[in-house]
């Protein structure tokens, strides 16, 4: 069935929505490879980042798009292709937004703002000041399963609306039906003059199947992105739109120069991984929100049963708690009266230090692994502890397990409740209790804190002086999950020095995190 009409626009948001896993970066080649590809195909509006006042975390060049960056790109595209971007509502305010389009006025064509539902009249206001520099503006209206059934009352504001360029649609979750989508579209495009489109992901593998729906239900303008890159599950594939677009029409696609690109694009989903998974399809189906999916799934702690238990709110049910307590480790002979805990992570500078740590005197020295990774550099873990989150254990072959049991002085575990199967047999058991110290991340209703939480919080209960990270160099490669682990230690870190009287904070070797540091050797040729 053809659903296309001369009027059809299709999106490719690639850069923009992609930069949710290489945090906005993207090298040269990739994206001048990528333009050259999108000018020769029948796309309509190419969106490639944002622009966004300072955040506190890293984000890259796409994030923070220049003049400069746009009007390269703009002059690789040709003259009746728009070039777009996208504003985060929640970054921009009506007082502000004037100093971020002054200098982009007649560069970019397109301004897009990603609005919840309760954020309309807000985005209206910011789309009357677009609309005042001369761009186009449009509006996506996010969690689209969410309000499909009231579609009169949430779109109501757009009633006659004649200067918004498009407004789109969003199946936030991936888990609209076809059926559903339709409705909503033809529903929309009744209340609103413009051109109505649909922005899909497909946790549920229903992104196509929607689209096609919104077409035939008067929708227009279509977002893709190439191999689905995007958050979570990811979205409708470019790639897909425009084979259809060519089988449809007739239109000619440039199929050898797709091909070459998307060899590039297997190798960031190599490295990346987005896509569909069974949380994310149980999620979308149950209209449940994708991103905490994301965040239990990319720091890899959990047995996939455990999330989905915790999307199903079945894991008290089912006994999959376990609420045993164990002896506090500050009550522990091999951790008390200590004045130095060394944690050690899993970084390249462990690893170069693992014989020299050795020296450090066991009486007053705790050495901590926050990392299963790390105990592998060492010859010698007698006397170690090592503390464990959420279901690392289950990474342990049995083997190995009795052998770092028998050597170590004790694993450190958070207190109950906790996942059934995460906490040892063999070995000493002791616990720590961050919640004292840190905001700690929840599924389920159980606390499941970070092993840099973990150990921090030791070396405060029981009283040393001073902390010293070792292996915690900064997560310098691109994947989601580094992204995340960083992000995580470096807010753990900040949290901790934000703590009155606290053990001293110091790394025994250069790092990314914001912290003093100290050479180890020069500690090592002083003893």
């Amino acid at each position: 069935m053809n659903t296309l009409s001369n009027k059809t626009r299709l999106l490719d948001c690639t850069l923009r929505d992609g930069g949710y896993y290489t945090q906005w970066e993207f090298a040269a080649d990739f994206v001048s490879e990528y333009l050259e590809l999108v000018a020769r195909s029948p796309i309509h509006d190419i969106e490639i980042g944002y622009r966004s006042p300072e955040k506190d975390s890293y984000f890259g060049q796409y994030f923070y798009l220049s003049q400069q960056q746009l009007r390269e790109a703009k002059q690789q595209l040709r003259p009746d292709q728009r070039l777009a971007l996208m504003f985060n509502l929640k970054d921009v305010h009506e007082d502000s937004i004037d100093g971020f389009l002054d200098d982009i006025e007649g560069i970019v064509d397109l301004i897009r703002f990603a609005v919840a539902p309760g954020e309309i009249a807000r985005a209206l206001r910011l789309h009357e000041k677009v609309v005042a520099h001369g761009f186009a503006c449009a509006l996506n209206i996010m969690h689209l399963s969410k309000w499909s059934h009231r579609v009169e009352e949430v779109l109501a504001p757009f009633q006659g609306l004649d200067n918004l360029d498009c407004l789109a649609l969003v199946d936030s979750y991936g888990g609209c039906f076809p059926e559903e989508v339709g409705r909503a579209v033809n529903l929309a495009c009744t209340i609103f003059p413009g051109n109505v489109g649909f922005h899909g992901h497909d946790n549920a593998g229903l992104a196509f199947a929607n689209a096609l729906a919104a077409l035939a239900a008067g929708g227009l303008s279509i977002d893709a992105t190439f191999m689905g890159m995007g958050r979570g599950a990811g979205n409708l594939k470019t790639e897909l739109m425009l084979t259809y677009i060519g089988i449809a029409t007739g239109t000619e696609i440039p199929y050898f120069e797709l091909s070459k690109f998307m060899d590039k694009m297997a190798k960031l989903h190599e490295l990346y991984q987005w896509g569909t998974s069974l949380p994310y399809m149980y999620s979308s189906l149950s209209g449940q929100e994708q991103g905490k999916v994301m965040d239990w799934l990319i720091k890899d702690r959990f047995d996939p049963s455990v999330v989905m238990g915790a999307l199903q709110n079945k894991l008290v049910v089912q006994g999959s708690l376990d609420d045993k307590a164990f002896a506090k480790l500050a009550d522990f002979p091999a951790a008390t009266g200590r004045s130095r805990f060394i944690l050690i992570g899993s970084g390249e500078s462990a690893r170069r230090a693992a014989s020299t740590i050795g020296h450090f005197d066991l009486d007053d020295t705790v050495i901590l692994h926050t990392s299963l990774k790390s105990t592998d550099y060492f010859t010698d873990l007698n006397g170690h502890c090592i503390a464990l989150s959420g279901h690392e254990i289950q990474k342990i072959p049995e083997t190995r397990l009795h052998t770092l049991a028998q050597a170590i002085a004790c694993w450190v575990i958070a207190p109950p409740p906790r996942f059934s199967g995460s906490v040892p047999e063999i070995g000493e058991v002791c616990q720590v209790n961050p919640a004292s110290l840190f905001l700690i991340t929840e599924i389920a209703d159980v606390s499941v804190p970070s092993p840099l939480q973990l150990g921090l919080t030791a070396a405060v209960e029981c009283g040393a002086d001073e902390v010293m990270l070792i292996g915690f160099d900064g997560y310098a490669d691109d994947g989601e999950s580094s992204h995340a682990k960083h992000d995580e230690n470096a807010s753990t870190i900040a949290d901790y020095l934000a703590v009155a009287n606290v053990p001293y904070l110091v790394s025994l070797a250069p790092t990314l995190y914001r912290i003093p540091v100290r050479s180890l050797y020069a500690m090592v040729q002083a003893c």
